[in-house]
């Protein structure tokens, strides 16, 4: 029996956290991933205001680290480009996604209402309709965004014969359901419940020492929910990619 509050935020907007805070975030010669130059926009551009979840209404809340050059990004970009932006900045290294995460859902705007983490690092299409899919199913705990894959440098998310996941993992191919970087959690609550649960297997799910949030994917399923996959499309990483052109 479930013991959280499973009522969809209907009519409010979906939160949105977008960690920044990971040690490849600042580029050496000053810049950020995030403005990396695509077609005529930026890396975040191409990501995050691509989505079609994404609206005016959005409340975005973005992690990164108190430096100065995070600093300026936030002040030239983030509030004038997104001027309803929550920000939160942490000191140090975090100890993994899951935890800038975390740090990100004290500050949403909408508590009742779907969490979905983009990690703005994979460009693709979709036509994925996040709050629609959590207002039809109320025993739907988590959603993930995945493609067809099989290169080790991403998650993957195994799953059964009915589309349910049965198990995520970090950086370990399972499957041919690779990680988009895009997770929905149904509400704060579930979130926190899962990010529970990666802490109390931490000796099976971190990676590298780290708690990431396609493992949290595992939490959801651990206290009765489920969890589905949505497909994303014409898929392109600008992390492998400049990492075939360095090569």
């Amino acid at each position: 029996m479930h013991d959280v509050d499973l009522r969809p935020g209907a009519t409010a907007p979906l939160n949105i956290i977008i960690p920044m805070a990971g040690n490849d975030f600042e580029k050496l010669d000053g810049s950020v991933k995030a403005e990396m130059p695509v077609g005529k926009t930026t890396l975040l551009g191409a990501t995050l205001e691509a989505r079609p979840w994404w609206g005016a209404a959005t409340v975005p809340v973005f992690v990164l680290r108190d430096k100065p050059v995070s600093r300026r990004y936030a002040q030239e970009t983030l509030l004038t480009r997104y001027p309803t932006a929550r920000l939160v900045w942490l000191s140090e290294m975090s100890g993994g996604a899951a935890w800038s995460a975390a740090a990100g859902a004290a500050l949403v705007a909408f508590p009742d209402s779907p969490v979905v983490i983009d990690l703005c690092d994979i460009i693709f299409d979709s036509d994925a309709d996040i709050a629609a899919s959590f207002a039809a199913d109320s025993n739907l705990g988590g959603l993930a965004l995945t493609f067809g894959s099989r290169n080790p440098q991403y998650s993957y998310i195994r799953l059964g014969d009915d589309g349910r996941m049965l198990e995520a993992r970090e950086k370990i191919v399972i499957s041919d359901n690779a990680s988009a970087g895009v997770y929905a959690f149904r509400n704060v609550a579930i979130f926190h419940l899962a990010l529970t649960h990666s802490l109390q297997n931490r000796a099976s799910l971190a990676h590298n020492g780290l708690l990431f949030v396609c493992p949290m994917l595992n939490g959801v399923v651990a206290h009765g929910f489920d969890v589905r996959t949505l497909p994303a499309r014409d898929v392109f990483d600008v992390k492998i990619a400049d990492a075939a052109l360095a090569g």
